[in-house]
C-alpha cells in the first residue's frame, strides 16, 4: 500500500460506525477555549458504553482517589481535558479494533500504569497525563491490525522470524511503522503535544523535540512492561534501554521497585474493566 493511501485511511478512521460518535466530535470541542467541562461531560455521556467506562477506570484503584467520582464532569474537573480525551481515544481505539492486536490493550495498559508510578517517583506535573501518554503509546499498532490485518500479522510474523523489533518489521512491509501511524491520527483527532510526542518518540525518546522526559519515562515503562510480561507488544524481543534517556531521569532503584509494585496491582484491576461490558 503507498504511504499516502494508508495515511489517508488513517485520516477516515474517525468516520468509521465501529467508533463512538463522541470520538467524531471531541477533538474539536476540547480545543474550543470556550468549551466548559459539563458541556464536553455531556457530549461524553451521551454514549453510555464509554461512559460507564471512564467512570470504571477513574474509579478504579489505578487513580487511588480517596471519593468516588460519580460523573464525568467530575473526571473532568480532576483529570483534565487532555487525559479524558486521551482515555476516550484509547479505549476507543482498542475497544473497536483491539480484537485485531490481540493482548495489545494490556501491553499499553501495563506501560500506562508503569507511568504513571515512575512520574509519581520523580515528583512530575501531570502524572494523570503521562500516564495517557503510556496508555496510547502504541496505539498504531492497533490501527495498522485494523487497516491491514493480514500485512500486519505478516509483520509479526517478520519479527518472530527474524527476532527483531516490530517497528523493523512494519517498516519491511508498510514503509512506515507504528509511531509515525499514531503521529497521524494524533495530528487528525489533535492530541497535546505531550502525547504527540510520546505517540512518535518513545522508541527513541531523545529524538523529541520537547517534553523529553515525559517521553523517556514512557519509554523506560514500555521496556519494563515487557520485562514484566504485560500483554502483547508485538514481538519476541527485549528492546535496548536508551541509556542517555534514562541517566535523564535519576531514577534509582528503590524507586523503580516502588513503580514495579504499585503498577502490579493496577494491571490487574485496569485489565479486567476493560474486559468487562457497560
Amino acid at each position: 500500500m503507498a504511504l499516502e493511501a494508508l495515511e489517508q485511511r488513517v485520516a477516515e478512521l474517525s468516520s468509521l460506525p465501529t467508533l463512538p460518535t463522541v470520538v467524531r466530535q471531541i477533538g474539536c470541542m476540547v480545543e474550543d477555549d470556550q468549551a466548559t467541562a459539563a458541556e464536553v461531560g455531556a457530549l461524553i455521556a451521551k454514549d453510555q458504553v464509554l461512559s460507564a467506562r471512564i467512570l470504571r477506570l477513574v474509579n478504579s484503584s489505578i487513580y487511588g482517589f480517596p471519593g468516588r467520582i460519580s460523573s464525568v464532569n467530575h473526571a473532568l474537573v480532576l483529570l483534565g481535558f487532555n487525559v479524558v480525551k486521551g482515555l476516550i481515544m484509547g479505549t476507543s481505539v482498542f475497544g473497536a479494533f483491539g480484537e485485531h492486536a490481540v493482548g495489545l490493550w494490556e501491553h499499553c495498559l501495563g506501560c500506562a500504569t508503569l507511568s504513571r508510578e515512575l512520574a509519581k517517583e520523580l515528583a512530575m506535573d501531570d502524572v494523570e497525563e503521562v500516564m495517557t501518554a503510556g496508555l496510547l503509546h502504541d496505539i498504531g499498532k492497533a490501527i495498522l491490525s485494523y487497516l491491514e490485518p493480514g500485512e500486519y500479522a505478516r509483520a509479526r510474523e517478520i519479527a518472530q522470524v527474524r527476532n527483531c523489533h516490530i517497528a523493523e518489521a512494519e517498516r519491511l512491509v508498510f514503509g512506515t511503522d507504528h509511531m509515525a501511524v499514531a503521529g497521524w491520527l494524533g495530528h487528525e483527532w489533535h492530541m497535546a503535544e505531550r502525547l504527540m510526542d510520546t505517540l512518535k518518540h518513545h522508541h527513541s525518546p531523545l529524538e523529541a523535540e520537547t517534553n523529553q522526559d515525559v517521553v523517556a519515562v514512557v519509554h523506560v515503562a514500555d521496556i519494563l512492561a515487557r520485562g514484566m510480561g504485560y500483554g502483547e507488544p508485538g514481538d519476541p524481543i527485549m528492546p535496548a534501554i536508551d541509556h542517555q534517556a534514562f541517566a535523564s531521569l535519576y531514577l534509582g532503584v528503590e524507586q523503580i521497585d516502588r513503580a514495579l509494585a504499585q503498577a502490579e496491582a493496577a494491571f490487574a484491576v485496569g485489565a479486567d474493566i476493560f474486559a468487562e461490558g457497560a
